[in-house]
C-alpha cells in the first residue's frame, strides 16, 4: 500500500427492501426438483440420493421409464405426480434426505403444476444465500463514473451528439459504443489530472482498485423464496405473467459486509468521505427511479416505485437495462435518450425479440416485477447502513 493512501474500512448492514436475486448461473429444470404445490415447498434433488432411495424401494426401473417418456414428450407429469401415483406422498424427512436444499415458493408462484425453469441465487455450500461483493462494487463504480460524467458538460454534449449521429447505422453505432468505453477512461484520467494538477499513470485503475467490498453475508440463517416474474408495460396498466421464476432473498432480510476505500484516491475525483460516496450511489439510483416515475404511472407501478425512494442501490437480476448503462447521464432531452438507448438495445441479440423499436417514452419500456406475500415489488432494492463513520 502506498504511503500516500488513506484506507478506510467500515462495516455495514445491507437491508433488503425489495426481493433480490443475484444469479448463480445455475438453473433447475423440471426433473431437478419436486414441487409440493399444496404446501408451497420445492425440494432440489440430490440425484444420487434420489436414485439410491428409488433403488431401495424397487422403483428405480419405473422411474427410468418415466424419464424416457418425459424426454420424448409422451408424458407431461411432474415428478411429484409420478411419485404420488407410484410411491405415495413422501414424509418431509425423506424428501429432505434426498434433497440438496429445501426452498419455499409463494402461493402466487404456483399457477401451474410446475415452475418450469428456476434460476437459483448465489449461495454457499450449505445453501445459505449471500450477495457477492463484486455486485455491489460494480454499482459503486458505475455511480462514480456517472458522477464524473455529470461534472463535464462538454463531454456530455460531445457524446450525446455522437450517439444521436450514429444511432441509425449499425456499424457506426457499434464503433461509437467501443469508442465511448475508451473515452470514459480518458475522461476519468483527465478529471483526476484537472483536480490534482498532475498526470498520473493508471489513475483510473488506482481509483477503482482502491475500492473493495467483502461478500455480504446473512446475519443469521435465513430462507430464500422462489418468486414469479411479471412485466409491467408502459401505458398498459396491467401485469403480464411470465414463465420465469427466481430464487430471491426477501424483504426485511439483513446481511453484513465491509466496504473499504482509499480516501486519498476518492478525493482526487472530489469524493471526500465514505458518506459522500454513498450519497453518489443513491443519487445514481434515484436518477433511474425518477425516470421510471415519469412514465410508469399505474397504481401498481407507483406503489412499487415508492418502495425504492429510500434505497441505496439496485442489485441483481431482473432489474432492467437502465441501472447498468452509462448512457443515461449523457442526456437532458428524454426523446434523445429513448432514441439512442433503444438503438443500442436493438444491437443485442438477446433483446431483438422484445421489439424495442416500439419504445416511445422510455427504453426499455417494461418494469420487471414480482410478488411476495400479496405485495408487488420491483426487484433489487437495498439500503446500506454504515455501522460507524
Amino acid at each position: 500500500m502506498s504511503k500516500e493512501s488513506i484506507r478506510t474500512t467500515l462495516p455495514f448492514t445491507l437491508e433488503v427492501i425489495t426481493p433480490v436475486s443475484i444469479g448463480s448461473g445455475q438453473g433447475l429444470k423440471v426433473l431437478d426438483y419436486i414441487l409440493d404445490t399444496a404446501n408451497h415447498d420445492v425440494y432440489i434433488l440430490n440425484q444420487k440420493k434420489w436414485f439410491q432411495y428409488l433403488y431401495s424401494i424397487n422403483k428405480l426401473s419405473e422411474y427410468e421409464l418415466f424419464i424416457k417418456k418425459y424426454a420424448t414428450g409422451n408424458t407431461k407429469d411432474t415428478i411429484f405426480e409420478w411419485m404420488e401415483r407410484n410411491i405415495g406422498i413422501l414424509d418431509e424427512s425423506i424428501l429432505k434426505s434426498i434433497s440438496t436444499r429445501h426452498v419455499r415458493c409463494v402461493k402466487s408462484a404456483i399457477s401451474k403444476r410446475t415452475l418450469n425453469d428456476i434460476k437459483l441465487c448465489m449461495s454457499l455450500s450449505d445453501g445459505s444465500p449471500y450477495i457477492p461483493g463484486s455486485s455491489l462494487k460494480g454499482v459503486i463504480i458505475a455511480s462514480v463514473i456517472a458522477y464524473i460524467i455529470e461534472q463535464k458538460q462538454s463531454f456530455r454534449n460531445e457524446w450525446s451528439r455522437r450517439f444521436l449521429h450514429t444511432m441509425n447505422d449499425t456499424r457506426e453505432l457499434q464503433k461509437c459504443i467501443r469508442d465511448y468505453g475508451n473515452a470514459l477512461d480518458k475522461l476519468i484520467s483527465s478529471y483526476i489530472a484537472d483536480n490534482t494538477g498532475t498526470i498520473e499513470k493508471d489513475s483510473t485503475k488506482k481509483l477503482f482498485h482502491g475500492i473493495s467490498v467483502s461478500d455480504v453475508m446473512p446475519v443469521s440463517k435465513l430462507n430464500t423464496f422462489i418468486l414469479p416474474r411479471y412485466d409491467s408495460v408502459v401505458g398498459k396498466y396491467e401485469r403480464k405473467s411470465l414463465p420465469l421464476y427466481r430464487e430471491c432473498i426477501v424483504p426485511n432480510t439483513k446481511l453484513k459486509g465491509t466496504l473499504s476505500a482509499d480516501i486519498r484516491e476518492l478525493q482526487k475525483v472530489g469524493v471526500q468521505s465514505m458518506s459522500e460516496l454513498i450519497q453518489i450511489i443513491e443519487r445514481h439510483t434515484q436518477r433511474i427511479v425518477s425516470r421510471w416515475k415519469q412514465v410508469f404511472t399505474g397504481d401498481v407501478e407507483r406503489t412499487c416505485l415508492a418502495d425504492l425512494e429510500n434505497t441505496t442501490c439496485l442489485l441483481g437480476s431482473s432489474i432492467g437495462f437502465l441501472h447498468k448503462t452509462l448512457l443515461l447521464p449523457l442526456f437532458d432531452d428524454q426523446r434523445d435518450e429513448v432514441d439512442v438507448i433503444k438503438s443500442v438495445l436493438n444491437l443485442q441479440r438477446a433483446f431483438k425479440k422484445h421489439n424495442h423499436w416500439k419504445d416511445r417514452s422510455i427504453s426499455p419500456r417494461t418494469l420487471k416485477l414480482t410478488k411476495y406475500r400479496g405485495k408487488d415489488y420491483i426487484f433489487g432494492g437495498v439500503k446500506l447502513h454504515f455501522e460507524n463513520d
